[in-house]
């Protein structure tokens, strides 16, 4: 690990956890705290989530329960007045949120426990390598958890098909754009994409470009169903600890075996997080 980037990570993210707690009656959106924390917003969650344990909402909940503790034993405050200073709706919502969270009502006090830092023992076989453009036909799902994800990619396949450019096919990937232990299920968007080799397709599809560029790569073997987990490795514990910077595009999969061929045990994805340029990189 390398313990200056880790430390300029948390002094980066120390400025979204600023900015979190002047407004905590009107908590900052993503593309804020992504700006305080100079980076992008789709690695902002990721990132969070690893240097704290906990997501964004979480840390709003535990601040505003920690302000609300202050308040009711140094400044006499009601439980109503309270409530509302913290940026609660109703004293009945925050009353339940303290009694949930400490196990005793508002007036009694309960010492906050900071949160831990990201772990620093995994051995993470991530490689650095160096990646041309590729064009994918795109097909963009939302609302929905990352999962049973066959029906959209099979969409893709089947104009793909029909329109005699499958025998084109480069690669399947996807990117899941959101953290979703960070965003709501019904916020949470994918595209499903096949590299096709063509610059055009009809809506609802679309064509984009995966950039040129450094890469980190992080091989996750077996079931989809620990993606998920492998991405949030790769993005919120060794990026963090790494001298590296993320670019302003997601982290997105690379299925490289055929799932109707390959044994759920023997599956091969690569997880790939864009990386900065050099002159990209200098943000602290």
């Amino acid at each position: 690990m390398i313990e200056g980037s880790l430390e300029r990570w948390r002094r980066r993210l120390e400025r979204a956890g600023t900015l979190i707690s002047t407004r905590l009656d009107d908590p900052p959106l993503l593309e804020e705290l992504a700006t305080a924390a100079a980076v992008s917003p789709f690695h902002f969650h990721r990132i969070w989530r690893a240097l704290t344990r906990e997501t964004v909402g979480q840390t709003v909940l535990r601040l505003r329960l920690e302000a609300s503790k202050e308040l009711l034993q140094t400044k006499d405050a009601t439980v109503a007045e309270t409530a509302i200073a913290v940026g609660f709706a109703t004293p009945q919502s925050f009353a339940r949120a303290f009694r949930r969270h400490t196990g005793k009502t508002p007036t009694e006090h309960r010492a906050a426990s900071p949160p831990t830092s990201a772990a620093s023992g995994k051995e993470l076989k991530v490689e650095i390598e160096r990646r041309g453009e590729i064009l994918v036909v795109a097909l963009r799902r939302e609302g929905k958890a990352y999962t049973d994800l066959n029906a959209t990619f099979g969409q893709v396949w089947s104009w793909a098909q029909t329109t005699d450019v499958l025998k084109r096919l480069e690669g399947i990937y996807g990117i899941p754009l959101d953290d979703s232990a960070s965003v709501p299920l019904d916020r949470l968007r994918y595209d499903a994409c096949l590299a096709l080799g063509v610059t055009t397709a009809p809506q609802p599809l679309r064509v984009l470009a995966l950039p040129a560029g450094d890469y980190a790569r992080l091989r996750h073997f077996g079931s989809y169903d620990g993606l998920e987990a492998t991405t949030q490795n790769l993005v919120g514990d060794w990026l963090p600890a790494s001298a590296w910077e993320p670019a302003n595009f997601p982290v997105f999969h690379h299925f490289t075996s055929d799932p109707d061929d390959t044994p759920v045990e023997e599956l091969v994805t690569d997880v790939l997080l864009p990386l900065a340029s050099s002159q990209e990189s200098s943000r602290d």
